[in-house]
């Protein structure tokens, strides 16, 4: 999930402090879950995704972004 995350984020071009900023996490917590050192929550995953708008599947790798499941 972690790879995910940098690239949902620095494809839209975004820092790590606007994306936590946006999601309304710390600087730390947010940077902790792209680093792949701790795993968010589900309510955080849930405001990642809307974030995001992508599916939990493709956050967590369940998908790829066809949505062909694997």
């Amino acid at each position: 999930m972690n790879e995910r995350l940098k690239e949902l984020r620095t494809e839209r071009g975004l820092t790590l402090k606007q994306t936590s900023h946006a999601l309304q996490l710390t600087l730390s917590a947010y940077a902790n879950y792209e680093h792949g050192i701790r795993e968010p929550s589900v309510e955080i995953i849930r405001r990642i995704c809307r974030f995001f708008e992508v599916s939990a599947d493709y956050l967590i790798g369940l998908e790829d972004d066809t949505g062909k499941r694997y």
